[in-house]
């Protein structure tokens, strides 16, 4: 998978936020300014399939914490960026 943006902002000042799975499988975030005292920040959390595992959960957990509605809107997020979802539901 390549990278995607997370965040940017244009103007005086300008911030990017981008994510990426490195080829090694470790998910490297960097933040990059230009304007006054261009920078870069750069962390890489060097993580084993099961720690992955365990940061995609704890992700959903905080952006779905608390809302009821988390499996149609799960689905629907999935769904809109061509990620195939399997459904069940009874009756």
């Amino acid at each position: 998978m390549s990278g995607i943006e997370i965040a940017g902002k244009k103007g005086d000042v300008s911030d990017y936020v981008d994510a990426e799975i490195t080829k090694e499988g470790d998910l490297r975030l960097t933040r990059n300014s230009f304007g006054p005292g261009d920078y870069e920040t750069e962390v890489i959390a060097a993580v084993d399939k099961d720690d992955k595992d365990r940061l995609l959960m704890e992700l959903l957990k905080e952006l779905y914490n608390g809302n009821t509605s988390a499996v149609d809107d799960f689905t629907a997020f999935a769904e809109s960026k061509g990620i195939p979802v399997k459904r069940f539901r009874w009756p």
